[in-house]
């Protein structure tokens, strides 16, 4: 009897044994992919942060320049007359864009997307913090749509033809320096959450 108990005492200690290396490989185990997890996560987030900086420089760029051109459109603007704007835009004497001081096209800043998309394919972005989502989703939802504005911008100036008016060309470098520059400045004020986000990046 005393033997049978021994036994099974035994027994019971051997699988308490294997139950806890079990447990404690399964929580190593998690302890390890949890790391890894957070290490790409602030990587993932390092380099969004690095992309939105880099984004943010070309649109002060861009900015600067259609500031500088919106100069140049306003003097412009005052010294055109109405029988001026609707003469044909090919081969008349008083405006052509082209001939603007400091003129270097419709220059739309550069926005790059890709360690975004990155993180989006690679699922990473789930383990964000809900509220970084939401910030940067919506920051890049706008660079797009920037992106898309500045393009017909750029396309309407390129399609001009025989039939242009001055103020065909004219309404569309007004549209540059006027409505894509007030979208620019918009977006601006939406990279000023930028170093918020490089700060709490490691927590998130």
């Amino acid at each position: 009897m005393a033997q049978n108990q021994k036994r099974i005492f035994q027994y019971l200690l051997d699988l308490l044994i294997v139950v806890f290396g079990v447990f404690l490989g399964m929580y190593a185990s998690e302890i390890q992919s949890k790391n890894r997890i957070n290490r790409e996560k602030a990587k993932s987030i390092s380099f969004i942060v690095e992309e939105l900086l880099s984004n943010k420089a070309s649109l002060e760029r861009s900015i600067a320049y259609h500031q500088s051109i919106k100069v140049k459109i306003d003097s412009i603007s005052n010294i055109l007359t109405e029988e001026n704007k609707f003469e044909k835009y090919f081969g008349n004497r008083v405006f052509r864009h082209t001939e603007i001081e400091g003129w270097r096209g419709v220059q739309v800043a550069n926005f790059e997307h890709t360690a975004f998309e990155a993180a989006k394919i690679s699922g990473i972005i789930k383990e964000y913090d809900i509220a970084f989502i939401k910030d940067i989703s919506s920051l890049y939802t706008y660079q797009e749509k920037y992106t898309e504005f500045g393009n017909s911008i750029l396309s309407r100036m390129i399609n001009l033809t025989s039939s242009s008016t001055v103020l065909d060309a004219f309404g569309s470098l007004e549209l540059m320096v006027v409505d894509l520059l007030q979208f620019e400045t918009f977006i601006l004020t939406k990279f000023e959450k930028l170093e918020q986000f490089s700060e709490s990046s490691s927590g998130l």
